[in-house]
């Protein structure tokens, strides 16, 4: 069965645009700057055996990469203790994952998957990254797999480093890495890294908040949920005034352009006027024809 903290985790990152700013913010490698995220899509599948479900949780995304598809493998590690063989078990989903996409006759060759693993724990994150590093080296080294793991471990990144990146994942990772007395003494620290946040990932915040606080002995929620909900008051009223901006804007605009449309209507029919005047043409056909009044005829008489 899912732990309370597998199943937040889960509803956080089935959101794209958090995936996005996980990658962006907190994945030091150059080749993320050019992922094309208006094409990420998560893959509704799991690759974690039954043995570790309680344990830890997986969730895929493709995305394009230049003129490449790739995945983005998301591991989440739930269990405090650290388990050394780490690598291996991420390389076997992996190869489970290769398993599944080689059914597709579409590849001629295999994508290429990014994998990561999200490590929330309390202890202190000892796993070898590479395969390599927990198998004896006693064969020639071309024999020993090769295969690495991005690590991205909560407890390593300090609040002072969040602070600085102000946004849903930084918020979430200031949370987690802050015990309930912390959280009620630094609401304003929290709050200020999801104020300029879009008011859907401000509501998933919220959310993540309470289920969070449903398991523990906090009893200052509504305090913190206050907080939250004068962001989204303010961020209100500045979509309804910049709403109100904009429909001004486009009225404006639209009676400029109709006015402009008058003025030309206007001009033409003075000139055609003009023109019948010069051919000695009568006083009421040009009235009939142009549909200018008398008065205005009689002007261009003069």
């Amino acid at each position: 069965m899912a732990s309370d903290s597998d199943k937040r985790y889960k509803k956080i990152f089935s959101h794209p645009l958090v995936v996005e700013e996980l990658l962006l913010y907190f994945v030091h490698e150059d080749f993320v700057k050019d992922l094309d995220f208006s094409t990420l899509e998560r893959l509704d599948k799991s690759f974690v055996t039954e043995k570790f479900q309680e344990k830890e949780s997986d969730i895929i995304y493709k995305v394009n990469f230049k003129d490449n598809e790739i995945y983005i493998y998301l591991l989440i590690e739930f269990q405090s203790t650290v388990d050394k063989f780490m690598p291996l078990r991420i390389l076997r989903y992996i190869l489970e994952f290769y398993d599944f996409l080689s059914q597709n006759d579409k590849f001629s060759k295999l994508p290429a998957v990014f994998p990561i693993l999200l490590y929330n724990g309390e202890d202190k994150w000892t796993a070898k990254e590479n395969i390599s590093d927990i198998i004896v080296s006693s064969i020639p080294k071309r024999y020993i797999p090769n295969f690495s793991y991005y690590k991205l471990i909560e407890n390593e990144i300090s609040k002072e480093t969040l602070l600085k990146i102000h946004n849903f994942v930084s918020a979430i990772f200031y949370v987690e890495n802050s015990t309930p007395e912390q959280i009620k003494s630094e609401i304003r620290n929290i709050i200020s890294l999801i104020e300029k946040e879009r008011p859907d990932l401000i509501k998933l915040f919220r959310l993540f908040i309470n289920n969070l606080f449903k398991t523990s002995n906090y009893n200052n929620i509504e305090e913190v949920n206050q907080e939250i909900d004068n962001i989204m008051e303010v961020k209100t009223m500045l979509e309804m005034a910049l709403k109100r901006r904009d429909e001004q804007i486009r009225e404006d605009v639209l009676r400029e352009m109709g006015n402009k449309i008058i003025e030309t209507k206007i001009e033409t029919k003075i000139e055609t006027a003009s023109k019948m005047i010069e051919k000695g043409l009568s006083l009421n056909l040009i009235i009939e024809c142009t549909g200018l009044s008398e008065d205005e005829i009689k002007k261009l008489l003069h």
